[in-house]
């Protein structure tokens, strides 16, 4: 969502950002991130670090809806930012969809949704390492945010 930001106030005209914001999803994949259990996502979905970790992820998420359209009135509209920000994540739709499909059914599923799979193709390296590439990532993004926005 920080990427879809940061190309919504960079960008302004919704015909060019709602497309590159989807684009970026996937460009932004390459990089390695988080995870446990990648093999397994019935045990990955159990693990400590991983609800935790996905806690904050919600937790974030739900603060930057809610504060960076107040923080960048002046830089961007508020129905692009949030758009843009929407549009970034939403490709990620599969793997809660992928979560809550484990957790009724409690098993791993042999056949996954296409979408599903290009994105284990697409996200190589998960690994609890990739936390560091994940913050890292967010700091750089706040940072360019804030740049923008002045």
């Amino acid at each position: 969502m920080m990427a879809g930001a940061v190309v919504a106030t960079a960008v302004h005209n919704p015909l060019l950002v709602f497309p590159a914001v989807i684009a970026s999803h996937f460009v932004i994949d390459v990089l390695p991130h988080f995870g446990v259990h990648e093999d397994a996502p019935a045990e990955r979905n159990k693990h400590p670090l991983f609800r935790y970790v996905i806690s904050i992820d919600i937790l974030l998420t739900i603060c930057l809806l809610l504060l960076l359209p107040s923080i960048l009135r002046g830089a961007v509209s508020w129905w692009v930012l949030v758009t843009g920000m929407f549009l970034a994540w939403a490709p990620d739709l599969v793997w809660v969809r992928e979560f809550f499909k484990i957790l009724k059914t409690k098993t791993d599923h042999e056949r996954r949704h296409w979408s599903t799979r290009l994105h284990q193709k697409i996200q190589w390296f998960e690994k609890p390492l990739g936390l560091v590439t994940e913050i890292v990532w967010f700091g750089a993004m706040a940072v360019l945010l804030g740049l923008l926005a002045a």
